[in-house]
């Protein structure tokens, strides 16, 4: 009997909430630029929550999310979105 795949999360929210991560800790390195590990982690710990709250803002305020379970992207740029 194989195992099912039984997905827990948005896989594009937390492709985009790492991205945000990844982002943030450029710009504190880019103004720290002495800071050790235990400082980037440090500031990630600190400023989880806003990054977190501040990618699912962008994400509901973006018009080119695509929830994967849509029929079709919301992006009229989008290839194939167009009327056929």
């Amino acid at each position: 009997m194989g195992s099912m795949h039984c997905r827990l999360y948005d896989e594009n929210l937390v492709h985009n909430i790492i991205m945000s991560a990844g982002l943030a800790v450029v710009e504190f390195l880019n103004e720290n630029r002495h800071a050790d590990s235990d400082e980037v982690c440090e500031y990630l710990e600190a400023n989880a929550d806003s990054i977190i709250e501040e990618t699912i803002e962008q994400l509901n305020n973006s018009e080119d999310y695509i929830d994967k379970d849509d029929e079709e992207p919301t992006d009229p740029t989008w290839p194939d979105s167009g009327s056929d």
